[in-house]
């Protein structure tokens, strides 16, 4: 079974080297895991040095890794284009900044162990996560996004805003052609599709996770983000 985790990037040279060779080492310490893993560096609308370091780093990487470049910025677009050509079995990803343990990565391969398991979702908000520190203000945002996605859609998964989230490549290729998202509500979008055929598909896990430095997040565009792509949901309910 292959896993490609994809790093999408967007103006991370401050950060992209530090954060992939964080995962590389993990990658280096656990051999039997990574036999399985391959990368994707997948720069999106960068105006900074991103592509010249994803090009870098990936040069170094202990695991096969690609680099996918697009003009325009967008993390569902970047999702959607390393998962479109990717040939792996299971396809996800992580944050740049490595906020959630590496060591889940174990429970995500165990997991799809079982064939009927078609998503996995990390959460922060499960009884057995452990979260560090974060500013009010990001946590307020994030109960009230998870408050509001919950009411207004019926999404069971706890945590969509978490960045570690990864699904079997050929559940994905059924639904990606009719994906609306373009920014941050795909992991939102593609739990829904899921969960409307089978609940039971989705598992998740309690997260280890940690805030870093260096966020540029623009928490009010991330969050009208979510709530386009929650009006837009009705669209697969025809």
């Amino acid at each position: 079974m292959r896993v490609e985790i994809t790093i999408p990037c967007h103006n991370e040279s401050h950060r992209l080297e530090m954060g992939f060779h964080k995962l590389a080492s993990w990658l280096r310490q656990h051999p039997a895991h990574a036999e399985h893993i391959d990368l994707v560096i997948a720069n999106n609308g960068s105006t900074d040095s991103t592509l010249e370091i994803a090009h870098k780093v990936a040069a170094t990487s202990p695991v096969p890794c690609r680099v996918r470049h697009l003009d325009k910025a967008g993390l569902a677009l970047a999702l959607r284009d390393s998962w479109d050509s990717s040939s792996a079995d299971i396809v996800g990803y992580c944050d740049t900044d490595m906020a959630t343990d590496i060591d889940h990565l174990c429970d995500v391969i165990a997991l799809f162990a079982n064939p009927a398991t078609v998503a996995v979702n990390g959460s922060r908000w499960l009884r057995d996560s452990v979260v560090g520190k974060r500013s009010l203000k990001r946590r307020f945002c994030s109960y009230l996004l998870r408050l509001g996605i919950r009411l207004l859609t019926g999404i069971r998964a706890t945590d969509i805003a978490c960045g570690f989230k990864f699904f079997r490549r050929s559940w994905y290729a059924k639904v990606s052609n009719n994906l609306f998202s373009e920014q941050f509500f795909l992991g939102g979008e593609l739990l829904f599709l899921a969960q409307r055929e089978n609940p039971a598909s989705i598992a998740e896990i309690p997260l280890r996770w940690n805030d870093q430095p260096g966020s540029r997040i623009n928490i009010k565009r991330a969050m009208l983000s979510y709530w386009h792509g929650i009006r837009l949901l009705p669209r697969h309910r025809k």
